[in-house]
């Protein structure tokens, strides 16, 4: 994984946890104290904006993972991180349908179940997010993407064909030959 990468996915699964987690103790744990205001603190409405406005930063950053990190460590074999790496990728699927969901029903009883599960499942991302490694350790045979060579159109160069090419455009050959 690149830097930019890792700062990315650091920056928003931190900021998202954060607002997610205070959020949730502003909602479910602080009372309210206007008895007409279904908000706990008067901060609530602006931390669950702030949470979903963070959340496709993480999720883009998840794909940025998953793509450059996970499935290149599965496929060498990797099994340092396995097992915390593999239940957060599990676990962030129905964390994100559920933040969704819960936004668009309209029930008491079915929001509140969305939510709590919501919450719950945030809580065991984040521990995991915890407790997976950040460094590499001497059983960590460091094969990541870069050594893999992951397929991608960008690094498997075609040679122009000769019968399509127009004579009088310069075609630069792979390997510097004109």
């Amino acid at each position: 994984m690149r830097r930019w990468e890792a700062w990315w996915n650091h920056s928003a699964l931190i900021a998202v946890s954060l607002t997610g987690v205070v959020y949730g103790v502003f909602k479910y744990f602080v009372p309210s104290p206007d008895p007409d205001s279904r908000a706990g603190h008067p901060l609530q409405p602006w931390l669950m904006k702030t949470h979903i406005l963070i959340a496709p930063f993480a999720i883009f950053g998840i794909g940025l993972i998953l793509r450059r990190h996970a499935l290149a460590r599965l496929r060498t074999g990797e099994v340092n991180g396995r097992r915390t790496g593999a239940a957060m990728l599990w676990i962030f699927t129905p964390l994100v349908l559920s933040g969704y969901v819960v936004q668009m029903l309209v029930s008491r009883s079915a929001t509140r179940a969305v939510g709590w599960t919501h919450a719950a499942l945030g809580l065991i991302f984040i521990l995991g997010y915890a407790v997976h490694p950040r460094r590499r350790t001497a059983g960590d045979t460091g094969r990541d993407e870069q050594e893999l060579k992951i397929w991608a159109p960008w690094n498997h160069p075609v040679e122009p064909d000769p019968s399509v090419q127009d004579p009088d455009v310069p075609v630069e050959r792979m390997g510097g030959a004109p």
